[in-house]
């Protein structure tokens, strides 16, 4: 005699549920096979809409680039570029003239509103001078000793220009023409060798 028992019935009771789940499964994809609209939930999104820059200067003129320690006399240049175009474009008063026929005053004070509106499109100090920089100072020390070494006597560092750059003075109070000569000989070779010394 044939017995049943309960565990064969419950084996065959998944293997009913298991073959009903993968028909229902297959059916749509059956449908969209034969031509049926089968409908997937799908989050649509339109494309992004173009934001305009924060800043109408950046806009006008491109955004401020970096300096680099290495760069050409060209590259510099051409990295000044938009800030001195904007300076040309905002100056009030041509050079040299003033309503009062008084000279460089109102000129002056031109090239100085010009100066406010643009100094943000100014490059960026390399940064190993910038600073901002917390190692900044720990660099230009470094070159500062270094043309020392090559027996430059006025040297020290100066104070941050208005751009942010540590400045490096040469000549000290008496404006000594060999410490000058001396240092500018060496300025970049000491900056390279300040580079390497501090590279990770």
């Amino acid at each position: 005699m044939f017995r049943i028992t309960h565990r064969s019935l419950t084996a065959a009771a998944g293997g009913l549920a298991l073959l009903a789940m993968l028909a229902a499964c297959a059916a749509p994809a059956d449908e969209e096979g034969k031509g049926g609209d089968s409908k997937i939930a799908t989050l649509e999104t339109g494309s992004p809409a173009p934001t305009a820059s924060a800043d109408p200067l950046f806009a006008k003129y491109g955004e401020p680039v970096r300096e680099r320690l290495d760069m050409t006399d060209e590259e510099g240049e051409a990295a000044w570029k938009p800030r001195d175009r904007c300076v040309a474009d905002h100056t009030s008063a041509p050079q040299g003239t003033s309503e009062q026929g008084g000279g460089g005053s109102s000129a002056a004070a031109g090239d100085a509103e010009a100066e406010a509106i643009c100094s943000r499109l100014a490059p960026l100090p390399p940064w190993q001078l910038d600073a901002q920089n917390p190692d900044a100072l720990r660099f230009v020390q470094q070159v500062v000793d270094c043309l020392r070494e090559h027996g430059v006597r006025e040297v020290e560092i100066g104070e941050a220009d208005q751009f942010g750059r540590i400045g490096i003075l040469l000549g000290g109070e008496s404006n000594d023409s060999s410490s000058i000569s001396l240092g500018m000989q060496h300025t970049d070779a000491c900056m390279a060798a300040a580079s390497e010394e501090v590279a990770p």
